[in-house]
């Protein structure tokens, strides 16, 4: 796979250099050493960042080291050390990569991660036992870096949401050749020590065997290739290691036999070089490790064998220029119905590795050397930031100061929480909100009359549905039983029989909406979390992104979107903006989605699993085409045929907004709350103007 074009800014370079620089280590297969390289260090800089650009940078062959296992082993381990330049670009890679890694690695993993370390693992190791988990599974696994299957590895690599371009340059790396100080070899397994993207490759194609065992009712703990499972029983210890052995078989690896076994802290065990025995725990070495002493180190490739890796042909200058042009385009932004795209009032950012940042009175998304944003922030309401975004802290502080809120999202559209500017400064409208939360005769009012007006906006589509066509077949049952439910809804005593009235007219319309679906995509039910097919991920994505919008518009008006009157309190759920969010659900979300997959905008290739829990989630490309028809869909203003003529109605962001302000103004005047209605949308008359920008 031929190297793409890959673009580095220097100071990225730079701060990668810094962190060879500080790890040391030897020459690679070149003979260049540390020092030598820092002496030149701007020409050698600017070398990698014109061969990437240019898509002709090849890697060096690694120097192999052997170095024993351990101070005074017989067993050696083989060290496959890269010269310091491809140390340095792997380094800047590795940056890259992790953040968007980092968010799917489970707390399990303590090796090479930021933040972890041996001492944490130790500390984790006695907590638990301190919490009953006396049993223990201790494991090897046989040469995992050298027995690491690439063509598994890089199958893995290839369905991740990171930059596809950095792909053939991995594959570069990991399907290395490399020097024994005679002749040149082809590394066909495993991932090679020595390099700096071995620990963070080595924690990404462990991942699954982390969650995996995260199903059991025990509790690992890996550092790298070693492992400890900890059980209450001993039935539960040997399950996990029957579980561990089975994994690592389906991905060609194996525990060694000889170091794995089934103990407790009674009998004692070593884990790092840590003792543990019974209650204590004994660590020999403290500060820095002991290490093995090196044996042997391949001698630098000769002169005329290394031509052969750094003679590349130049680009012509025309390919110069056109790539460099290409590297520095400014592209153009979707942005419907704004003008000159400066009128933006919801920001997402879904580039991998961009930045968002402060420049004067203006918002600037960056990625690499170049702009793809450039805004003033005075009309931004939201920003929506998706997997590896950075944000700065000068901007994190404008967005603060001014108001506006900020959702982040995992690269996979999962919500991970919200940067919330300060409440509004009327506390008597929260103490008013908590007053209808303890009046359980109005708490009852309120939640009827929100599950009567998403019941009707649900007849009101499905109705107007089979108006545009013949009816299907099944179709009349299902609109009769939803009917019989809306009509018990006035003598359902309390919440629970209102949720449950809710929840059988929620089936049955479900069953007859997906009567109208013409895609190839398969209807099974609504599957909530997690989705595990193409119709139910679009309609969860599109309802969280409703929801952030909602809970930051009542965020905006002094609410607490955690206390409602349907949804009742839980840890971290926004209750009130799930209760406003009801009414809207039917006729937002559902034919939005029913719309897409209609249309055939959504295939089953624009879906990745996430394993082992068989969630589905949208690639990178086709989230970003999602979040423009989201949009799109959020900024269109309905054309109606009313009494008066043709009339336009408010965008559906608008309704939005109204409805957290009409809300608020119930809370005030102490009256009876309406909620959203389609057909009364259908036949009112709001003005809106908002848009937005995808990047």
């Amino acid at each position: 796979m031929p190297i793409q074009p890959v673009s580095f800014a220097l100071d990225e370079l730079n701060l990668a250099w810094q962190r060879v620089e500080y790890n040391e280590g030897c020459a690679g297969c070149d003979g260049v050493t540390i020092d030598r390289f820092g002496d030149r260090l701007d020409r050698e800089l600017r070398l990698l960042q014109q061969s990437t650009a240019l898509g002709v940078y090849r890697p060096l062959p690694l120097r192999r080291i052997m170095v024993e296992k351990r101070p005074g082993s017989a067993k050696l381990r083989r060290l496959l050390v890269p010269a310091v330049r491809d140390r340095v670009l792997q380094t800047a890679v590795a940056s890259r990569l992790s953040a968007s890694f980092e968010e799917e690695f489970l707390e399990s993993s303590f090796a090479y991660r930021p933040g972890r370390s041996v001492d944490r693992a130790i500390a984790r190791v006695t907590q638990l036992r301190d919490r009953g988990f006396f049993y223990v599974v201790d494991a090897d696994i046989t040469n995992f870096f050298d027995s690491v299957d690439q063509s598994l590895l890089l199958s893995l690599l290839a369905t991740q949401n990171h930059d596809a371009a950095l792909l053939p340059m991995l594959e570069s790396w990991i399907r290395a050749e490399y020097w024994d100080g005679a002749r040149l070899r082809k590394l066909t397994r495993g991932i090679a020590q020595g390099s700096p993207l071995s620990p963070l490759l080595a924690n990404f194609f462990l991942n699954e065997f982390d969650l995996t065992l995260q199903k059991s009712d025990s509790h690992l703990i890996r550092y790298a290739d070693d492992f400890l499972v900890l059980s209450r029983t001993e039935e539960g210890a040997k399950a996990a290691f029957e579980m561990a052995a089975a994994w690592l078989a389906s991905r060609k690896l194996r525990l060694n036999q000889d170091k794995s076994r089934i103990t407790s802290f009674a009998v004692g065990f070593h884990f790092l070089g840590a003792l543990f025995a019974g209650e204590h725990v004994y660590i020999p070495w403290k500060g820095e490790r002991p290490k093995g002493r090196l044996l042997h180190a391949a001698s630098p490739m000769p002169a005329r064998m290394l031509a052969a890796y750094t003679n590349t042909a130049p680009a012509t200058a025309i390919q110069a220029a056109l790539r460099k042009a290409q590297a520095t385009v400014i592209p153009r932004v979707s942005n419907p119905d704004s003008q000159k795209g400066d009128f933006v009032s919801h920001l997402y950012v879904t580039a991998p590795g961009a930045i968002l940042r402060k420049s004067g009175d203006r918002f600037l998304v960056e990625k690499e050397d170049r702009i793809l944003v450039d805004l003033p922030y005075h009309k931004l309401e939201t920003v929506f930031l998706f997997g590896n975004v950075q944000l700065t802290t000068q901007a994190m502080a404008e967005l603060l100061d001014r108001g506006i809120f900020v959702s982040l999202f995992s690269s996979h559209g999962k919500f991970r929480g919200s940067l919330n500017p300060p409440h509004g400064k009327d506390v008597f409208q929260r103490i008013r909100q908590f007053d209808l939360h303890k009046d359980g005769l109005r708490t009852l009012n309120y939640a009827r009359a929100t599950i009567k007006a998403k019941i009707a906006n649900g007849l009101e589509i499905l109705l107007r549905a089979a108006a545009r066509t013949s009816r299907p077949e099944g179709f009349d049952p299902l609109i009769e039983e939803i009917t019989a439910i809306e009509a018990r809804l006035p003598e359902a005593p309390d919440l629970a029989s209102l949720i449950g009235l809710e929840g059988a007219a929620a089936k049955s319309y479900f069953s007859a909406l997906m009567l109208f679906n013409l895609s190839p995509l398969k209807w099974h039910g609504r599957i909530h979390h997690p989705a595990t097919d193409p119709i139910n991920a679009l309609l969860s994505l599109t309802y969280t992104l409703l929801l952030q919008e909602l809970s930051a518009f009542l965020e905006g008006h002094g609410l607490d979107p955690c206390l409602g009157f349907l949804h009742q309190p839980d840890y971290g759920r926004p209750s009130l903006a799930l209760d406003l969010l009801e009414p809207f659900r039917h006729p937002l979300a559902d034919r939005f989605v029913l719309n897409l997959i209609n249309r055939k905008a959504f295939e089953d290739e624009d879906f990745q699993k996430q394993s082992p829990n068989g969630g589905l989630f949208l690639t990178r490309d086709a989230l970003k085409r999602f979040l423009e028809s989201y949009e799109r869909w959020m900024l269109a203003q309905l054309e109606v045929t009313t009494e008066k003529g043709p009339r336009k109605r408010p965008n559906f962001r608008s309704v939005l907004k109204r409805e957290g302000e009409n809300f608020a103004a119930v809370l005030r005047t102490g009256g009876d709350w309406h909620p959203f209605l389609w057909r009364d949308y259908r036949e009112g008359d709001l003005a809106c103007n908002t848009s937005s920008v995808t990047i």
